[in-house]
């Protein structure tokens, strides 16, 4: 089946070619694939996850790039594992293609401004220079304080252009809880064209008031700095994530096994990326859970959400696995409450809720502890933490929910 996006003309090659022509160059230029260099199909691939590449990094590199112009690109560690490679000029244009084709898909026109919602530190800030040729306005969310939230509004009530937000949902979600904790009248007339979440899940409650309040669609992306955009929420896809098939072929595989799940079941997001011949990534676990939608004949799935990371799956008591929106859903009734929360599961039948109270009263306590009963088990030891902030990551995303108990793979499903 051809695989074409809008910047690729019928005359381009398809995507198992593509696949096919990346088997070959890494099994002839890489010392880490050159072992398998009679394998022709990618399920004869082992998996590779950040470790592996970082153990044997000279090993991904092909010797054909070398001497080439690479760019690096490089994750702050948030999971815990700091992380980079390399990627050749023809991948990078393919990613800069890649997101301007997905940015047309919501209604964002390449010149219209850009609001991105980041931490924005030295390894990643743009220049003043190329902020202003790219017309892009950096906002940084490490501290998203009321007044920073205010400063914002000031700052777009002057800006009558059209404008898209990019950036974190978390951050969207503080707005919103400031939004309707001081009443303000909304919605706001600030020429919003679109706005897009990235990084973290975007929750319902999230979705559904920051398109009120800012009268804009709104719309999920995922992505990561060391492959580029794999897929987003575009235009009339409602909640399922549209995948870039033309750049990557994706797995979802069990999490015990290499086997593919079925289609409405979890697995772990496996990745090929067809661009990147400079250190080619083959089968490169994400760490992600995703879940296929069951496609029409002829066609290729979509992603009908995406969970988050693998290393955060949490579990009920009698050892089944609970989607981390139910945790998101239990909260949302007490959001005038809250300035933050997390959820943690420290043990198999053991969970702590922490809660950063805009007040020092609560009286939802029990009702929250039963409220997760329901689906955690009868047996559940949930215990409440009230606390004056819940810090971010290093790399500036919040979560909400958190794992530190690691299953047993004999116990699994």
């Amino acid at each position: 089946m051809l695989l074409h996006t809008p910047f690729e003309n019928k005359f381009s090659i398809n995507k198992n070619e593509k696949v096919l022509n990346l088997i070959r160059h890494a099994t002839s230029t890489t010392d880490y694939y050159k072992t398998y260099k009679e394998h022709k199909k990618l399920k004869d691939f082992p998996i590779i996850k950040k470790t592996t590449i970082q153990e044997n990094f000279d090993a991904f590199r092909s010797s054909e790039y070398l001497k080439a112009k690479n760019y690096k690109v490089s994750t702050s560690g948030s999971t815990g594992v700091p992380f980079f490679i390399f990627q050749n000029k023809n991948k990078r244009k393919r990613n800069t293609a890649d997101v301007i084709y997905y940015y047309n898909k919501v209604g964002h026109e390449i010149g219209d401004r850009l609001y991105e919602f980041e931490v924005w530190r030295s390894h990643n800030k743009k220049s003043r220079l190329k902020s202003f040729i790219q017309n892009v306005v950096q906002f940084d969310v490490s501290k998203l304080t009321d007044d920073r939230i205010s400063e914002l509004f000031s700052v777009l009530k002057k800006d009558k252009g059209p404008k898209t937000f990019l950036g974190f949902a978390s951050a969207y979600e503080t707005i919103c809880q400031y939004v309707e904790r001081n009443n303000l009248n909304t919605p706001f007339n600030f020429n919003i064209q679109a706005i897009i979440a990235n990084s973290e899940y975007l929750n319902d409650y999230t979705r559904e008031h920051m398109s009120k309040f800012f009268n804009a669609p709104i719309y999920s992306r995922y992505s990561n700095e060391e492959i580029g955009l794999m897929a987003q929420q575009i235009k009339d896809s409602g909640k399922e994530f549209i995948i870039n098939w033309a750049s990557y072929h994706i797995e979802l595989l069990e999490f015990d096994t290499d086997e593919p799940v079925k289609y409405g079941q979890p697995g772990r997001i496996v990745v090929t990326d067809l661009y990147n011949y400079c250190m080619p990534l083959i089968r490169f676990d994400t760490g992600d859970i995703g879940v296929f939608s069951k496609p029409e004949k002829g066609k290729l799935p979509n992603f009908k959400h995406i969970e988050g990371r693998k290393m955060d799956l949490i579990y009920d008591t009698s050892g089944d696995l609970v989607s981390s929106f139910v945790v998101y859903t239990k909260f949302y009734n007490y959001y005038k409450f809250l300035k933050q929360y997390q959820f943690i599961q420290t043990d198999e039948k053991r969970y702590t809720i922490k809660l950063n109270l805009i007040d020092d009263n609560c009286d939802f306590e029990k009702e929250l502890i039963e409220s997760m009963k329901l689906d955690f088990g009868r047996d559940a030891e949930i215990k409440i933490e009230y606390v004056h902030e819940i810090p971010p990551l290093s790399s500036g995303k919040r979560k909400k929910v958190l794992s530190l108990y690691q299953k047993e793979k004999s116990d699994s499903n």
